[in-house]
């Protein structure tokens, strides 16, 4: 590769100040050079755009599965790691709850990760659900306040919300304080922005091991999940 090619893809990564070593001239070479040199070979582009979004990809799903926010169970250090985005008014996240309450109670070789997205179809329910939820989490019920959510079919009422904590054994009172607060609100805007970067566009929306399964389809999650279990036995045999 040619030694001012060299030089200007150091430049892409460099500080800011480094472009000071070159004048004019010798970056105008430098951009002709490049794109003679890109035109020529250009799966070389191709393959940067590849590893560029695979990097992005990755980060994506760093952020998804470690947000400190969010609640989880299962150990830290499970060699497989389930996302999912939910609705508390959505259908098809009531009908996961039992292959989700299934997985967390017989697999100890995975960690379950929940991001509350109210989507904007279910309206104030779905988001006064979400910040119950989250409000509630200190006082250690989440999990159980949860299954609640999903298996109430009804209309989701704040007196509703309200009797569905009480008997998870969760002080209502106390969560109802925490639920105004700005820092919950931070969450769910988080989970929407961090949802549309990873494409997700409906709920339920199961990420297992960075790897997307839209929609609950049982038997293509189990799949999934047997699929990511073998890669992480032949991850720590290698």
């Amino acid at each position: 590769m040619p030694r001012l090619l060299v030089a200007f893809l150091f430049l892409l990564f460099a500080a800011p100040a480094a472009a000071q070593t070159f004048n004019g001239q010798e970056q105008a070479e430098i951009r002709a050079i490049v794109r003679d040199y890109l035109v020529r070979n250009p799966d070389v582009l191709q393959e940067a755009l590849e590893a560029l979004q695979e990097r992005s990809n990755a980060e994506r799903w760093q952020r998804a599965k470690s947000d400190p926010r969010d609640f989880s169970i299962g150990p830290a250090d499970a060699p497989v790691t389930i996302v999912e985005f939910f609705d508390y008014r959505c259908p098809y996240c009531m009908a996961s709850l039992e292959w989700v309450v299934d997985v967390v109670r017989t697999r100890r070789d995975v960690r379950f990760v929940f991001k509350e997205l109210p989507l904007d179809i279910h309206g104030e329910p779905a988001i006064e659900a979400s910040r119950a939820s989250i409000a509630a989490m200190p006082q250690g019920r989440y999990f159980q306040f949860h299954q609640a959510l999903l298996n109430y079919s009804g209309d989701l009422t704040s007196e509703r919300i309200d009797q569905l904590a009480r008997q998870s054994g969760i002080d209502v009172a106390r969560m109802r304080r925490a639920m105004a607060s700005e820092a919950i609100t931070d969450i769910l805007q988080d989970n929407r922005g961090l949802a549309v970067d990873l494409g997700v566009n409906g709920t339920p929306a199961f990420f297992i091991n960075g790897e997307m399964v839209a929609g609950y389809n049982r038997p293509l999650l189990e799949e999934k999940l047997r699929e990511a279990t073998r890669n992480a036995q032949r991850g720590r045999r290698s």
